[in-house]
């Protein structure tokens, strides 16, 4: 699946530059392990500094000297008649002219190695996040993986109120969702908090994961349908919680049970 299109110039500019958002800078992360032709997008779009400034300096050291400038109350310099045949270099006969064009070509420079680079070094990627993070670790999951899991509607209930004691919501009135098959409820891990993650398998075998972490504000954020990691997403989040639904290819049929998580979210209370 191609996510190339996903992304401005701009965006990817931005990327380039270590100054996109954290969910941007992990979004292009991922998508450049499955999209080979969005790492020739950002070649075509990284500046060579160091060619344009080489070339820059290059023009600096055949430039002539700055010619003196004129001290006030002193007779200027008027060079004799011999002078005038004198040979001058490339710039020597534009006068004041000349002195503005090597200033432009410093300011070139600076620019060049202020704007564009920052100190001059290549920023350090900024590290992914949270959603990107499940999205490499639910990559690794395939049919065989949750095929052997099948908990009884008791251990269910124990998985689910285990974890809820971990992450301080109660989960275990946790919905059946018509076409999965809840197969195990386990905590991770992200930045030292607990993640939540709850694997279900579709009709088909596809394994698919509702994971929970929180949020860092309180703020709600309506659903909205993504592309991780080549399989179909949808997140959003409600009371402090942010969650994201993941696994296989058919978007339609995530964003249907997203839409009966998200129902059920709402319902979700404080422990």
């Amino acid at each position: 699946m191609t996510l190339n299109a996903q992304f401005t110039d701009e965006q990817l500019t931005s990327y380039l530059d270590g100054e996109a958002a954290d969910d941007l800078c992990a979004a292009i992360d991922v998508a450049l392990e499955t999209d080979e032709t969005l790492g020739d997008r950002l070649v075509g779009l990284d500046i060579p500094m160091a060619e344009l400034d080489a070339a820059f300096a290059g023009l600096l050291a055949d430039a002539p000297a700055m010619p003196p400038l004129d001290v006030p109350n002193q007779t200027p310099n008027v060079p004799e008649p011999a002078n005038l045949n004198r040979g001058i270099g490339w710039l020597g006969g534009m006068g004041v002219f000349s002195t503005g064009i090597a200033a432009g070509v410093a300011m070139m420079l600076f620019v060049g190695t202020s704007t564009f680079t920052g100190t001059g070094t290549t920023p350090e990627p900024a590290a992914p996040g949270w959603k990107a993070v499940v999205a490499s670790y639910q990559s690794l999951y395939t049919q065989q993986t949750v095929a052997g899991w099948t908990p009884t509607p008791e251990q269910t209930q124990t998985q689910l109120a285990n974890v809820s004691q971990l992450v301080g919501a109660d989960l275990t009135g946790l919905p059946a969702i018509e076409g999965l098959t809840f197969k195990r409820a386990q905590i991770l891990g992200f930045n030292g908090k607990p993640l939540v993650q709850i694997a279900f398998a579709r009709a088909d075998g596809t394994p698919v994961a509702l994971c929970i972490i929180a949020a860092k504000s309180k703020e709600a954020k309506a659903m909205q349908a993504e592309t991780l990691g080549g399989m179909a997403a949808a997140s959003w989040n409600l009371d402090g919680r942010a969650y994201l639904l993941i696994g296989g290819d058919a978007q339609a049929a995530t964003q249907s049970e997203a839409d009966a998580f998200e129902a059920w979210a709402a319902t979700v209370a404080d422990i």
